[in-house]
Formats: C-alpha cells, structure tokens, sequence
C-alpha cells in the first residue's frame, strides 16, 4: 500500500484512492512523460534533473501525477504499450547518497530502474 513516509502528497493520495487501489502497481499505464533539466547553480554549472510522470489505474478512474527529483538510473519503455507492470517504489535510505528513493518495473521487457531524491505526488481530477 501507499506506506511511505517522505513522499509529498501521499496522504492525500491514501485519503481519496480506494484501498484496493493503494498499489503502485495498479497504476501501470503512463498517459504523460516530460523529462526537463534545471539550473540550481550556474556559476558552478550545477543543475538538476526532472521527471513528470501522469500514471492511471486500468480503468483510467484515478490519475496521479509523480514529479522526480534529481533523478539517476535508466529509462527504457515499450512505447508501443504504453505501460509499465510490477511498477514499484522503494525508500532507498543510503548515507553516503542524495538518494532517497528507488523506482523500477520487473517487467523482463522493459528497462525501469530509476533512483532520486524526492517524489511528490498529486491525484490529478
């Protein structure tokens, strides 16, 4: 279920989505993907990375949109689906890294292992 402490928003999300719907998983189809880079330093060239995921259930019943900050990782998707199944996020909690959560699909097919510092989610009306 939607057990996550760090996530913006995920109290909102367990508040309006029914239960049996409170799987990541469940929302395996991507309506939306923007993928844009930010400047948060320009004189030391620094920046971050961004990515705007729209995800709906089966029945296209529930919206929600994911926002990813500086992300890392692979991104690699059958277009000609358009989804992606076993969908999961993990808190990923390493000392040493920016890291704080850990986004991947076991689909054999698909290439989704993405890691970032922050999630905010937002169930889109």
């Amino acid at each position: 279920m939607f057990e996550y402490r760090n996530i913006d928003g995920i109290d909102i999300l367990k508040e309006k989505i029914p239960s049996e719907l409170q799987y990541w998983w469940q929302f395996g189809t991507i309506l939306e993907l923007n993928y844009n880079s930010k400047a948060i330093d320009e004189y030391y060239c620094d920046y971050t990375n961004m990515i705007t995921l729209l995800l709906t259930d089966y029945d296209q019943q529930y919206k929600i949109e994911l926002s990813l900050y500086n992300i890392r990782g692979n991104l690699n998707i059958d277009m000609a689906n358009g989804f992606f199944s076993g969908f999961t996020i993990d808190e990923y909690l390493d000392s040493g890294s920016d890291n704080n959560f850990h986004l991947y699909s076991i689909e054999q097919d698909i290439e989704f292992d993405l890691y970032c510092e922050k999630i905010r989610a937002v169930l889109v009306q």
